[in-house]
């Protein structure tokens, strides 16, 4: 750890460092100066995940640029650069990144009032807002085909068929009802096809513990970790805030009878991103905000259902079930979300106004 640390110019033997926050993708430290209040994050990249680190550089770096002359007093978590002005430290084939830690900031893994949907809905916004205008050309996927329904959905047909039979003989009802669903795919496919609906630079990991929020007094601070920055669509964004935001139970959650989209925590986070963003999106983007919930909810489900089939090579499992309970839950929290569509719809025009 030293050896990383004097990369970035900080001296052996000054700073302690110990793990840090839940994220699961790459392995995070608080870095703490012996000798002052001086504090950074630094992270070690999953390259599993991430097959080419460079991507992420060179996609935060480019926002930084852009956001430096366009919006100089928005707080974006830039890299700090090495001795070598590198954004990231190679060592011994492994990528490290040390950024700013925020003063007064705190996370949370799970969105327990209005406040915190509505604030970090927005800070989403404001940075999708932020970024709009910067030229997306030269930048590229950080994981390729990460929100393609599409692709998951082939995925998850090749699982039947390749597949741990036993496994999928025995969930029938299960798989009959993501196939029923399918009719998502084609949606998203003719947005793809909607050249009024733009690309744009998002950040696809919504989850309520990347934004940072003032400790004191709940407001958004700054949105992090940014691995995950890269062209996309703003349902993405929405999409997993509906997700991970409005359900009364999480997704590890096997209390199903609780699995519900709570109405005043979708008009919070819509409220919240279309106090940013409702100006810029075009009416091609407006008239498939309802279905950002849909989008993202489905394609969870695949992925975790489709996983249990594949014998859970992708995502942790502390149990023999844990995946295909995963897919349960999402099930029906798209259930769940379809059964108020008219409300929800009703909400998403109240925020537009």
């Amino acid at each position: 750890m030293e050896e990383v640390l004097s990369q970035f110019g900080l001296s052996p033997g000054t700073y302690t460092h110990h793990r840090f926050g839940s994220g699961h993708i790459n392995n995070t430290f608080l870095v703490t100066s012996n000798f002052s209040d001086e504090k950074f994050i630094l992270q070690k990249i999953n390259t599993y995940v991430f097959k080419d680190p460079e991507i992420i550089s060179e996609n935060i770096e480019k926002a930084s640029d852009f956001l430096k002359i366009n919006h100089p007093d928005y707080t974006f978590i830039h890299s700090i650069k090495t001795v070598d002005d590198k954004p990231y430290a190679l060592i011994d084939g492994a990528y490290w990144r040390l950024s700013p830690f925020i003063k007064s900031s705190q996370t949370v893994n799970i969105a327990s009032n209005l406040l915190q949907a509505y604030e970090a809905a927005s800070a989403f916004g404001r940075l999708t807002k932020n970024l709009h205008g910067l030229p997306l050309k030269g930048l590229r996927e950080s994981i390729p085909g990460f929100h393609n329904l599409e692709l998951r959905f082939m995925q998850f047909q090749e699982a039947l068929q390749n597949g741990n039979k036993e496994r999928i003989a025995a969930e029938q009802e299960l798989t009959s009802f993501y196939l029923g669903q399918e009719h998502w795919v084609q949606y998203y496919n003719d947005i793809l096809k909607d050249e009024k609906y733009p690309k744009r630079l998002v950040h696809h990991d919504t989850k309520i513990n990347n934004v940072l929020l003032n400790k004191d007094t709940g407001k958004a601070l700054a949105v992090c970790d940014l691995d995950t920055l890269m062209p996309g669509i703003v349902i993405s964004d929405l999409g997993d805030m509906i997700r991970t935001y409005t359900s009364v139970e999480s997704e590890e959650s096997v209390d199903f009878e609780n699995v519900k989209v709570r109405l005043d925590y979708i008009k919070a986070l819509f409220e919240g991103f279309l106090s940013q963003t409702g100006p810029l999106l075009t009416d091609s983007e407006k008239k498939s905000l309802f279905f950002a919930g849909p989008f993202l909810i489905y394609m969870q489900g695949l992925r975790f259902l489709t996983d249990y089939f594949n014998d859970d090579v992708y995502y942790p499992v502390k149990y023999t079930e844990h995946n295909l309970n995963r897919a349960r839950n999402q099930a029906v929290l798209l259930e769940d979300y379809l059964k108020k569509e008219n409300e929800i719809k009703r909400l998403i025009e109240e925020a537009l106004r």
